[in-house]
């Protein structure tokens, strides 16, 4: 099973301080969060249809500040939700996050390198991997184990961007046009968003998220 979709959105900025490089990446991650509400409410739609019975726990893989596990708690109010990351700086944001939103009871953070190991945090009726097996060294080896995770009949689903997403205006006004995919190709754009975090875009009121990612299903038998 596999869903392709484009999202839009719009990123607004509250100028939150950030003192190291994973600060800087979950701040970048909430203003991912913002952009793609939408989007996620649609997906995780998507991914109730093909459920065989209604999740009583879901484990977030690679949970980053827990936009995927917010929104699989919006859909599934019965089930719990284990979010697994490596940052403890990801996982206090989700924390507080889920705390905020009244779901303080319903998510649990775990800390674990997914290189090392998949955690125990029980047998899993959804596993949910967006944006994060590229990250991993051995992405083989961690479906294998989310597979053992999964009881029969449970769903792995992984969502992965299709490229990098766009969001400077294709002429910033300031004698370059083109400029996004120029630092694109060098790589220079994902490492000043990363150092700088939402700082480096502050001041413009005109940015606009377009990209596009791909689901894929699969049920364990």
């Amino acid at each position: 099973m596999e869903r392709h979709a484009q999202h839009h959105g719009h990123h607004t900025h509250h100028g939150h301080g950030t003192h190291d490089h994973e600060a800087g990446m979950a701040d970048l991650l909430d203003l991912d969060a913002e952009a793609l509400g939408p989007y996620l409410d649609d997906l995780t739609a998507w991914v109730d249809e093909h459920t065989d019975a209604a999740p009583r726990l879901i484990a977030d893989v690679g949970a980053g500040t827990g936009t995927g596990a917010m929104a699989l708690a919006r859909r599934f109010p019965e089930a719990d939700i284990v979010a697994v990351d490596r940052s403890p700086v990801m996982l206090d944001r989700l924390r507080e996050t889920a705390r905020e939103r009244g779901m303080g009871g319903r998510v649990r953070v775990v800390e674990a390198d997914l290189d090392a190991a998949w955690p125990r945090v029980g047998t899993v009726d959804l596993a949910w991997a967006a944006s994060s097996l590229h990250h991993v060294t051995d992405p083989d080896r961690l479906l294998a184990d989310l597979h053992a995770a999964l009881r029969p009949g449970g769903l792995l689903v992984v969502v992965e961007m299709d490229a990098p997403p766009r969001f400077l205006p294709e002429d910033l006004g300031i004698g370059c046009p083109g400029l996004e995919e120029r630092c694109h190709e060098i790589g220079d754009l994902g490492r000043l968003l990363a150092d700088d975090g939402p700082h480096a875009l502050t001041h413009r009121g005109d940015l606009a998220v377009r990209g596009s990612r791909t689901a894929w299903a699969a049920r364990r038998v």
